[in-house]
């Protein structure tokens, strides 16, 4: 068995552990401080080896879930006025999200979407819609015949026809912690300006490259805020409230769990998770990813 599939059934086992005890006792924010959630896809498709892939199968079976669960998925129109003008959402919001702009996302995932009558974001790394560059983080997973390709500035109007909202993910998928000032403000600034010109309206929302707390720092939420955005994503885990920082706002990182799982994870049972997102925690999982075989750039 491959590493990474042993990694995603030892964290399914852990985060069903962690979510019942915690279900258990009772140690599950209130609704007020769950009036968001936010959920982070990447790839879907049925490719294997495949890390941050949610197979297709098993991605339906979340969506139905939504809707089985109680859930609301709403647009970012509807989260943008919930956080600027205080526009109730619906009880259980939810918003769908898809990092880096895989084509499967148009082929695979937005057929699903459109049955439900879903709406989603797709945030796509500008400097990666001028070629068939591979993302970084694909280079080996290419090695072993495994091709994920993303999409063209060509398809970018037929990812909004079909209702998946493009966003800004930066340029050259690379963490801001990791650039210059001036090379991080021009990743904010200058993919905003090059969507626009290309979708024709205002480019509102960012999401950080990895976004845990070592992958950004609050400058980068400032500038995301000077640049004109209305609102920004991490990767952190958890949902989030009224009193949530627009330009910080968490999200869950949805992998192909069991059905109860995911139950789990969007009742907020599994939040105690968020510490593999902070500095020191994102120092540990990348430590233990070397050592298992599993990282990626």
């Amino acid at each position: 068995m491959r590493a990474d599939r042993a990694k995603q059934l030892l964290k399914n086992g852990v985060y069903r552990a962690l979510g019942e005890a915690a279900s258990g006792v009772g140690a599950v924010d209130g609704v007020e401080d769950r009036a968001l959630r936010v959920l982070m896809y990447h790839k879907v498709n049925d490719l294997w080896p495949n890390p941050t892939t949610v197979p297709t199968e098993v991605f339906a079976e979340q969506m139905s879930l939504l809707r089985k669960l109680g859930y609301t998925p709403v647009t970012l129109d509807a989260v943008r006025d919930y956080y600027l003008e205080g526009t109730p959402l619906p009880p259980g919001a939810v918003l769908i999200t898809f990092d880096d702009g895989y084509r499967d996302n148009l082929e695979n995932a937005l057929p699903i979407l459109r049955e439900h009558g879903f709406p989603a974001v797709v945030f796509v790394p500008i400097g990666y819609l001028d070629d068939r560059r591979p993302l970084p983080h694909e280079d080996a997973l290419r090695l072993l015949g495994v091709r994920n390709e993303t999409v063209d500035w060509e398809t970018l109007a037929e990812l909004e026809a079909g209702g998946l909202r493009v966003e800004s993910h930066g340029i050259a998928h690379r963490p801001l912690s990791e650039l210059e000032p001036a090379e991080a403000a021009r990743e904010i600034t200058l993919s905003k300006l090059r969507l626009e010109e290309r979708l024709g309206r205002e480019v509102e929302a960012f999401a950080f490259v990895k976004g845990s707390l070592a992958d950004y720092r609050p400058e980068h939420a400032s500038l995301v805020q000077q640049a004109g955005y209305k609102l920004a994503f991490s990767s952190v885990t958890g949902a989030n409230g009224p009193s949530t920082d627009r330009f910080r706002l968490r999200r869950y990182n949805i992998e192909p769990y069991p059905a109860r799982t995911f139950e789990l994870v969007l009742a907020g049972a599994c939040d105690v998770i968020a510490l593999k997102d902070t500095v020191a925690g994102t120092h540990v999982r990348r430590a233990v990813n070397a050592a298992l075989g599993t990282a990626s750039r």
